[in-house]
């Protein structure tokens, strides 16, 4: 029991700092763009990762139940 517990921490732990690493990398891509202009690949780097974010925070809500 206290081994699942423990599972489950980690696997909370890592979602979430994937999660913020992907939400930094928005943030850093956000701010290349604003001062270097916006590209296609700019625009599909931000887009994917707002999919991206989406998807880990609805994971982590799931894991947390």
């Amino acid at each position: 029991m206290i081994k699942d517990y423990l599972r489950k921490k980690r696997h909370i732990r890592e979602t979430q700092k994937f999660l913020d690493m992907l939400v930094i990398d928005n943030t850093n891509l956000s701010i290349q763009a604003s001062r270097f202009g916006w590209t296609n690949e700019i625009q599909k780097s931000i887009t994917n990762n707002a999919l991206l974010i989406r998807k880990y925070q609805r994971r982590l809500r799931l894991i947390k139940m």
